[in-house]
């Protein structure tokens, strides 16, 4: 009998906690330029959670890629050029990868050699609370966690300048 009541807590236990990290997690946040930026929900390749409030402070810039998106990774390759041709840039680049949790990122990463952050949307709720149309698609957040700008396909090239030179209003 002490076994039966010990299951049937510890099954309410992880009920409960499974409707609060939904509650958590899901939370009715939508990104608008000149709101602030929703949290993101998302993990690095070593599984640990990553989340915006570590680059408070700094100009970031979020990119939404797939891995069978061509130009998404063209534009992963200019971004880490960028940041050889403009080695002062105080600019914070996350490449969220939307593909899901069975997506094989690391191999695409290793493959690819890309050497910017990668992290992964497993649940693609930053997909939603970002509102997502396809990819590449991109946000400029400033330091204090407002949306700046959004791209919905590549960034024009004059801009990729002016920002990683720091030249972007609200820089």
């Amino acid at each position: 009998m002490k076994i039966k009541s010990f299951l049937f807590v510890v099954l309410h236990l992880c009920l409960l906690s499974a409707v609060s990290f939904s509650l958590i997690s899901c939370k009715d946040e939508s990104a608008e330029i000149g709101h602030p930026a929703p949290e993101i929900a998302v993990f690095d390749l070593q599984g640990n959670t990553v989340n915006l409030t570590q680059y408070k402070g700094k100009t970031i810039l979020l990119n939404f890629w797939s891995e069978n998106c061509g130009i998404c990774i063209a534009e992963l390759k200019q971004f880490e050029q960028l940041i050889k041709q403009y080695p002062a840039h105080n600019l914070h680049i996350l490449a969220i990868n939307i593909d899901g949790e069975k997506a094989k990122t690391q191999d695409v990463v290793n493959q690819r050699e890309i050497m910017l952050p990668v992290v992964k949307d497993q649940l693609k709720i930053t997909a939603e609370r970002y509102k997502l149309i396809g990819t590449p698609s991109s946000f400029v957040i400033d330091p204090e966690g407002k949306i700046l700008y959004k791209f919905e396909s590549l960034i024009p090239d004059d801009f990729l300048h002016l920002l990683f030179q720091g030249k972007i209003k609200g820089q």
